[in-house]
């Protein structure tokens, strides 16, 4: 046999030796990451502000870490805004950090006497006080017969879009409100009460910012003590009443 078949040889045989190596650490890896435990998620942990577990969300233990993703149905826990997935692979667990939602205002429903927490889009997603007196915070009194559930759209979000510049608008001229309430949907209107001052009648299809000058105006001249309401309600026209 010449030198040259021998080194062919060789070179043949090593290279079926390279290849079967090779097929034997991805066979090992393979039976590693599919077969064996030790990629096997053996904790999930919820950590949220609302008091959901992994139980609520029917989380368990198992399955692949490197693969693991949770299957949460949102729409059952209004509550959540979205959640954030941690994995610690030395432990083999996982966390599942819970975003709640914002508590922007407080809706209540006269005609039911129930209260309902909304978020800054305006959805309900949780039950609330009803607190009295002066508004420190955004509290809408619903005088409509109507019933919300926890999930459901407060306002359309247009009107909700409007209500939040009401309410910014009430914060630019710096008062104290009483009672900001909405009489009959349909018409799609609310009044803010304040705690001194006149009544400010809005329109949920209108952004108010409009008024901040007739409100200025109405300061310097010292006529805002003395009206009884200011109607915004008109687009880009203002109206009260002494």
């Amino acid at each position: 046999m010449s030198v040259r078949r021998r080194s062919r040889n060789r070179s043949g045989l090593k290279a079926v030796l390279l290849l079967a190596a090779g097929g034997l650490i991805l066979a090992g890896g393979a039976y590693l990451v599919w077969f064996s435990d030790l990629f096997k998620v053996q904790t999930v942990s919820v950590t949220s502000e609302e008091s959901i577990t992994a139980g609520d969300l029917n989380l368990t233990a198992g399955g692949n870490i490197l693969f693991w993703r949770p299957v949460v149905d949102l729409g059952a826990f209004p509550q959540i805004a979205g959640f954030k997935i941690e994995k610690n692979y030395f432990e083999r667990a996982v966390t599942i950090r819970l975003g709640s939602r914002e508590k922007y205002a407080i809706w209540c429903l006269e005609d039911k006497g129930e209260c309902l927490w909304a978020d800054d889009t305006g959805i309900a997603f949780s039950r609330a006080p009803d607190f009295q007196g002066p508004l420190l915070f955004r509290l809408i009194r619903d005088y409509s017969d109507r019933t919300l559930a926890i999930g459901d759209q407060v306002l359309d979000k247009e009107l909700f879009s409007n209500l939040k510049a009401a309410f910014d608008f009430l914060a630019a001229i710096e008062v104290e409100v009483q009672e900001f309430r909405i009489e009959d949907l349909k018409f799609k209107e609310a009044v803010a009460k304040l705690e001194s001052g006149p009544d400010i009648y809005f329109s949920l299809t209108l952004d108010p910012h409009f008024g901040l000058g007739v409100v200025r105006s109405l300061r310097q001249s010292g006529e805002w003590d003395i009206i009884q309401y200011l109607d915004l309600r008109v687009p880009n026209r203002a109206y009260y009443s002494g």
